[in-house]
């Protein structure tokens, strides 16, 4: 009677791991024993609310809201761009607004722009719904999210 064990070699029958180990992935049972590394959940991330507690203060942060607007007529100039953003921001706090022009391939026939709009921290994301809704820019202008490159510069 000739016995195997898998992993390692029998006297009688020489085998190689490469052969053992092929012969194992073809199985679906051979590893459902082994341990599932489950990652742990991350910790949700509260932003206290309260008006009446008064004893600490917090620091206010401003982030920014960086957004690629384009298809934009040639002769849009920044203050028909900070006169749209002001119309669309609604009850949310602006800080500030910046904008930089950016190199069109075409530019006689439309221009774009980089917006960076700085709010507070704790409205961030209510920012982005507003600042990234189809509802609140022009017709048939192109908007999305702007992201910086590692070095913090715009192209």
């Amino acid at each position: 009677m000739q016995t195997r064990v898998v992993g390692q070699q029998s006297a009688s029958s020489p085998q190689s791991f490469a052969s053992t180990a092929q012969r194992l992935v073809g199985d679906a049972t051979a590893f459902k024993n082994a341990a599932v590394k489950k990652s742990p959940h991350p910790k949700k991330l509260v932003v206290g609310a309260s008006t009446d507690n008064k004893h600490v203060k917090s620091v206010v942060t401003v982030r920014s809201v960086d957004i690629f607007v384009s298809r934009l007529h040639p002769a849009t100039t920044d203050e028909e761009l900070t006169e749209c953003v002001n119309a669309m921001k609604g009850d949310i706090d602006v800080k500030d607004v910046v904008f930089s022009r950016l190199k069109s391939k075409y530019e006689n026939l439309y221009t774009s722009y980089n917006v960076a709009i700085q709010v507070d921290s704790a409205v961030l994301k209510k920012a982005i719904d507003v600042f990234m809704s189809a509802h609140q820019w022009p017709e048939s202008a192109f908007v999305k999210r702007f992201f910086r490159k590692h070095d913090g510069s715009l192209q």
